[in-house]
């Protein structure tokens, strides 16, 4: 190593210095800035991922229920006779209009 013999070469050690520090400062906090941001818009997707599941499940329920009662509406006309079936049904399909609106109200809260 070699000994620093002027104040010159003082000077100009602690400009580069000065110069790597002012650079290396705001870039390194430009950089975690930008993945900080980059985890914060993952975590929203997350949210949002998670609230577009439940929707799909609550019509997938809701297509299920449907194509149930449309097979106790068909046996019905093919037997020309009404069975205890649809009254089952509707008692299904209100417990469902029941559950979504309450996950409706829930989710308005950002539960």
């Amino acid at each position: 190593m070699r000994v620093i013999k002027n104040m010159n070469d003082m000077v100009k050690i602690a400009i580069i210095t000065g110069t790597i520090t002012l650079v290396n400062g705001p870039l390194l906090i430009a950089l975690l800035g930008r993945k900080w941001k980059r985890n914060d818009e993952l975590a929203a997707l997350k949210g949002e991922l998670k609230t577009v599941s439940k929707i799909l499940r609550h019509l997938g329920n809701g297509l299920d229920i449907g194509l149930r009662n449309d097979r106790v509406i068909f046996r019905a006309l093919r037997e020309h006779s009404i069975n205890g079936e649809s009254e089952e049904q509707e008692k299904i399909m209100e417990e469902y209009f029941t559950r979504c609106t309450i996950a409706g109200f829930k989710t308005d809260k950002g539960e």
